[in-house]
C-alpha cells in the first residue's frame, strides 16, 4: 500500500489514505504509516490511537505524503472528549469505514456517540492535526 500511495497510481486510494513517516524515537528507524484521514480548514485530520503518534517530535514537522506528493506538515495532538469529538464528527463523516476500525459512530442526530468515544479514549485514541506547509 506504501508504494502504491507514492506512485503515479495514488489516485486509487489517495481520497482517503495517506502516509505519515515519523522516526523512532529509541531505534532511530523511519516508519511509514499508511493513516486514513478527513479535511478541514486547510488541515488533514487523522484519528489513531497507533504508536507512531509517540514518535512526533514536539516542534519539528512531520512527512506525509499525500495526493502522491511528500510534503512537511505541522501537527498537533487533540485528546480529551470535548476537543476531539468535532474533529471525529468530520473524520467519520468523510470517511466512515474508519468508524468500524476505531469503534465510533455517529448517532441519528449526525453527532459522534459519545460513550462510543469515550471507549475510544480510554484505548488511547487521539486525533492529529495536520497542516500542511504547502497549503498555508
Amino acid at each position: 500500500m506504501r508504494a502504491l500511495l507514492r506512485s503515479p497510481l495514488h489516485r486509487l486510494l489517495s481520497a482517503k489514505l495517506m502516509i505519515v513517516t515519523v522516526v523512532g524515537r529509541k531505534t532511530g528507524r523511519v516508519y511509514a504509516n499508511p493513516v486514513g484521514y478527513a479535511e478541514s480548514d486547510g488541515a488533514l485530520l487523522v484519528g489513531t490511537a497507533a504508536g507512531w503518534r509517540r514518535n512526533l517530535r514536539p516542534g519539528e514537522p512531520v512527512r506525509i505524503t499525500w495526493r502522491g506528493r511528500e510534503r512537511l506538515a505541522d501537527w498537533e495532538v487533540i485528546s480529551g472528549e470535548e476537543e476531539i469529538a468535532e474533529p471525529y464528527r468530520i473524520i467519520l463523516t468523510q470517511n466512515p469505514t474508519h468508524g468500524r476500525f476505531a469503534g465510533i459512530s455517529l448517532d441519528a442526530d449526525g453527532n459522534v456517540d459519545r460513550e462510543q468515544l469515550r471507549a475510544a479514549l480510554g484505548r488511547g485514541t487521539v486525533v492529529v492535526r495536520l497542516r500542511p506547509r504547502s497549503m498555508r
